[in-house]
């Protein structure tokens, strides 16, 4: 049956309550679980089912519910499931996690109303039932008793029942006297003591890095592992990875099949793995996600890990793009080839000009791979390479370029800002040979804030073979 999932934390039940009366006088079937314990594995089953039945999903936002792992679990769920999120703000402030979608605010105020908004969004997936009582705060029940007719029942209900008992005792009773029992043969029986189920537990283990400390851009090999304590087999079941749980969210970047793990056994996996940006990245490996396996205790089968970026440079040679992905050259940049990494190309044409056709394109060149301006002919060909920064900053970067004519020369712009017009910095470089790599860029002030890098080639082709970032100071 349709109806509305109210995720909360039972710490704020009488809200959620609240909260369910309002949606239901305005018509919305609504399903949330009322237990007033913190709901065990056997429960989870239940709740589950309700997520992936229901049409649109509520998660009231509190303190109390931002630490919940209930909560989490059941936001998790729904949105692996692409369920309709209704964020609804109870206290505190909003989550960053569900920063994209609008949150309604309903304050913990028992005259409080329904938003119209939140009653427009969820109308758009499930239709209010007809004939629903749509009552406000204080309004009296219409087929409610009168007081009055409810004092004179109370007066006369324990005379007429002291009435109908002492008629029984005159009338009836005699005639249920029983006969004397016969003699009953005895019977002894032996009780049949239950053997509890032979069951697995899978839990997750170990997570491992190798390199421990990997550089941003660096491909790596991540390696998870999943225990069976039980003793019993697994089964076949499903697993999947998030590389990130803070922004940028990467969810479900990796999914995965076992076949069975044997009592008291474990399963490795390995893959390669690379983040594109420094810092510290919250990663989740959650195993039986579609519980298939009926299991002693389910509690376990979610890891959190922390994998930590060194502060090296980063450093793009565009070979690979995001996650781990080997380039098959011709490859052509768009605006979400390297998103992951924190990184956009994209082409500037000279004032007046559109050039449609010049695209960037990485390309093999010798047994290298080289990203190049393509279809930039005339005056196109003066068109400056654009690479932003699509969050944080950088505190200098470099670039390696492959001159396509003698003599060349080049020069590379800093800004602190998408929109910046006039540049923080630039570097230019003179008589440069052709077919001989150069570093152009000035890596001794990491200091400056840069989020737009822009390249120009005065004579031949643009041809780089190396980006390399370094971390603000």
């Amino acid at each position: 049956m349709a109806h509305v999932f109210i995720s909360y934390s039972k710490q704020d039940i009488e809200f959620a309550r609240r909260l369910r009366r309002m949606l239901e006088n305005a018509g919305f079937p609504v399903w949330m679980d009322e237990t007033a314990l913190v709901p065990s594995e056997r429960w989870w089953r239940r709740i589950e089912e309700n997520i992936r039945a229901c049409d649109s999903f509520i998660v009231v936002m509190s303190p109390n519910s931002q630490s919940s792992d209930w909560v989490e679990r059941e936001v998790l769920l729904a949105e692996r499931l692409r369920k309709p999120i209704f964020p609804v703000l109870l206290a505190g402030e909003p989550w960053s996690r569900l920063a994209n979608i609008q949150f309604v605010p309903i304050p913990d105020d028992a005259g409080a109303a329904l938003p119209e908004d939140l009653i427009t969004g969820l109308s758009r997936y499930i239709a209010p039932q007809p004939g629903a009582i749509r009552r406000e705060p204080g309004d009296s029940d219409p087929l409610a008793e009168p007081p009055g007719r409810r004092t004179l029942r109370r007066a006369l209900l324990p005379a007429l029942i002291g009435t109908v008992l002492f008629l029984a005792l005159i009338f009836i009773l005699p005639s249920l006297t029983p006969p004397p029992p016969s003699p009953t043969p005895t019977l002894s029986a032996t009780a049949t003591p239950t053997t509890p189920p032979v069951l697995p537990n899978l839990s997750v283990g170990r997570l491992r890095t190798s390199p421990r400390v990997p550089v941003p851009g660096q491909v790596f090999i991540l390696s998870m592992t999943i225990l069976n304590n039980g003793e019993a087999e697994s089964g076949p079941f499903n697993w999947s990875w998030d590389a990130s749980l803070q922004e940028p969210v990467r969810q479900n970047t990796l999914v995965g099949r076992v076949e069975s793990i044997p009592p008291n056994g474990s399963k490795n996996i390995s893959f390669p793995v690379s983040y594109g940006w420094w810092g510290a990245y919250t990663t989740q490996l959650v195993i039986d996600v579609d519980t298939e396996v009926a299991e002693v205790d389910e509690r376990d089968n979610r890891g959190l890990f922390e994998i930590t970026l060194s502060g090296d440079p980063f450093e793009v040679d565009f070979a690979l793009r995001p996650p781990a992905d080997l380039i098959e050259p011709p490859f052509t940049l768009d605006a979400a080839s390297y998103a992951d990494w924190n990184l956009r190309f994209s082409l500037v044409p000279p004032d007046g000009l559109t050039c449609a056709d010049a695209r960037p394109v990485i390309v093999e060149d010798a047994g290298d791979l080289v990203l190049q301006v393509q279809g930039a002919a005339g005056s196109c060909a003066r068109s400056r390479l654009r690479i932003d920064i699509l969050r944080d900053t950088v505190g200098a970067a470099l670039v390696e370029i492959v001159p396509t004519v003698g003599e060349e020369s080049a020069s590379l712009f800093y800004f602190s800002s998408a929109n910046a017009s006039a540049p923080l910095h630039s570097v230019a470089a003179v008589n440069l040979a052709a077919g001989v790599p150069v570093l152009i860029g000035d890596d001794t002030d990491a200091s400056r804030p840069i989020r737009r890098i822009e390249l120009l080639v005065n004579r031949g082709t643009i041809r780089i073979t190396r980006l390399i970032l370094i971390r603000p100071a």
